[in-house]
C-alpha cells in the first residue's frame, strides 16, 4: 500500500483580511458567490495578495488540481494500491476516496471544492468521495496513517536514486510506504520534516514540480512492486 501526502497544499479559502479588496469581489461576482466561499487564487486574486503574509506562496489550488489528476489517474491506484490525502497550510485535511475521477477543468474542480468547505463532504454522506477535517498537523496525518515507513521528499533532502533505493527497500517487505510532498509553488516546509521521520530525500538537483515528483514515485513504486 503506498499513501501519498500532499503537505502544506497552499488551498484555502478567501482570507478575511481580502474579503474587501475589489479583485475579491470582482472575482465573487463574476462567479455570482459570496467572496468568502472562493477559493484563495493568485490568477485571479494577485493584486490583492500583495500584502499577504507569504502571498507569493499561497492561493495555489491549481497546484493540488494537478497532482490529484497525476496520483487518481495512476496504475498504482487502478491496481487499488494508493491512498491520498490532502494537508493543508491551515491544517486542513481532505481525505480521497480513490474511486474518484477529478475532472480535468479547473474551474469545475475549484467548484468542487468549494463545495467541500461549504459541506466537509461530497457529494454527500451517503457517497463520500471527498471528505474535510480541520486542525489535523502533518504529524497527526502521519501517524494517523501508521505506515510502516515513512520518506519525505525537499529540495534540501539527501540526495537518492529513487529506483535505487525502492530497490533496496524492498528487501525489508514494507506493508504501507507513506511519501509526502509539497503542495506548495516555492520555499520549503514549514513543518520540521526530521520530527515526523528520518527519511527525508531529495530525489533531483533541481527544483521539480509536486506533480512530477509524484509521478517519479508512483511510476518507481509501481516497477519496484513494493
Amino acid at each position: 500500500m503506498l499513501t501519498l501526502v500532499l503537505a502544506e497544499s497552499e488551498l484555502e479559502l478567501i482570507p478575511p483580511e481580502l474579503l474587501s479588496h475589489p479583485a475579491v469581489i470582482s472575482s465573487a461576482q463574476q462567479r455570482e458567490k459570496n467572496p468568502a466561499q472562493i477559493l484563495l487564487d493568485s490568477n485571479y486574486h494577485h493584486r490583492a495578495m500583495g500584502s499577504l503574509a507569504e502571498g507569493r506562496r499561497r492561493g495555489r489550488p491549481d497546484i493540488v488540481h494537478l497532482f490529484l489528476l497525476t496520483a487518481l489517474e495512476s496504475v498504482v491506484n487502478k491496481k487499488r494500491q494508493l491512498n491520498v490525502i490532502i494537508h493543508t497550510r491551515h491544517n486542513d485535511v481532505i481525505s480521497i476516496n480513490p474511486e474518484t475521477r477529478i475532472m480535468r477543468n479547473y474551474e469545475r474542480f475549484a467548484g468542487l471544492i468549494e463545495q467541500l468547505y461549504e459541506h466537509q463532504v461530497v457529494p454527500d454522506d451517503k457517497n463520500p468521495l471527498l471528505k474535510l477535517r480541520h486542525n489535523i498537523t502533518l504529524k497527526q496525518v502521519v501517524e494517523n496513517a501508521t505506515a510502516d515507513h515513512v520518506i519525505a521528499y525537499s529540495k534540501t533532502g539527501t540526495a537518492v536514486n529513487l529506483q535505487s533505493y525502492f530497490k533496496e527497500l524492498k528487501r525489508q517487505n514494507p506493508h504501507h510506504l507513506l511519501c509526502i510532498i509539497g503542495g506548495f509553488p516555492t520555499g520549503t516546509f514549514q513543518t520540521d520534516l526530521t520530527t515526523i521521520t528520518k527519511n527525508v530525500h531529495c530525489i533531483y538537483k533541481d527544483m521539480l514540480t509536486t506533480w512530477t515528483v509524484a509521478s517519479e514515485i508512483l511510476v518507481n513504486y509501481e516497477i519496484a512492486a513494493l
